[in-house]
């Protein structure tokens, strides 16, 4: 069953370096570090760099980071792909500014494996088949047009005790929106190896993506809230 945490963390500045806030670290797109608009260079050390070799494909520099246009189909492919399995926990945490009512797919690797803005009350995240959907809805939340800092934290296990937050906050989304799957349940396991877009073709991102960084476990309380506070502060939100 899914649980979703609601506890409110504090937002005062942490100065650090994600790599020393916790362990796990699979990807780290640092805001204005290694970046051209033909690759982003992985912080994480783990040289798991995104790079597009087609200019026509390649998104815009902005802000430190990257303004994807749909019309473009702008995209990136991961040098690796980063593999979660079932029931173990992840977390992703993506600065970013939507452009569109519909800010389009995060990352992915393919159609059922995905992280995407669905509208401005709908996130959602699908794994490993067509009938793990899970739709995380919150009124006004997605695609506003401001920056913004998502974090959406998943335990390992098969409960799936879900936190999301926005700008260090809490949301409590009306997880029953969730499609072919009871109450959101979604234990399985996924694959990442595409930037701004559903494997490569279709649903592109349409906006700025200023930072991103992954971890192959869920984060503990404290370790959401140093992860939280060092991106407001970088990114002051």
């Amino acid at each position: 069953m899914l649980g979703l945490s609601n506890s409110v963390l504090g937002s005062s500045y942490v100065s650090m370096d994600l790599k020393d806030a916790t362990t796990d670290l699979e990807l780290w797109l640092k805001n204005d570090d290694g970046l051209t608009a033909a690759k982003w260079t992985d912080s994480s050390g783990n040289n798991n760099h995104a790079t597009q070799s087609s200019e026509s494909n390649q998104a815009t520099l902005s802000v430190g980071g990257l303004d994807f246009e749909r019309s473009e189909s702008d995209h990136y492919d991961l040098a690796s792909t980063i593999t979660i399995s079932a029931n173990q926990g992840f977390c992703l945490a993506v600065v970013l500014q939507t452009e569109s009512a519909s800010g389009g797919t995060i990352l992915s690797k393919d159609a059922n494996d995905q992280f995407r803005i669905v509208d401005v009350n709908t996130l959602r995240f699908k794994s490993d088949t067509t009938d793990t959907t899970t739709n995380f809805v919150v009124a006004d939340a997605f695609g506003n047009g401001s920056k913004m800092l998502l974090l959406l934290s998943r335990s390992a296990g098969a409960q799936n005790i879900f936190t999301l937050m926005k700008n260090g906050v809490a949301l409590t989304p009306d997880v029953d929106n969730s499609s072919n799957e009871t109450k959101g349940e979604n234990p399985h396991g996924f694959d990442l190896n595409v930037l701004g877009a559903n494997a490569g073709s279709s649903e592109f991102f349409d906006g700025k993506i200023l930072e991103l960084a992954f971890w192959s476990k869920g984060l503990s309380t404290q370790e959401i809230a140093d992860v939280n506070s060092y991106l407001q502060g970088i990114h002051g939100l």
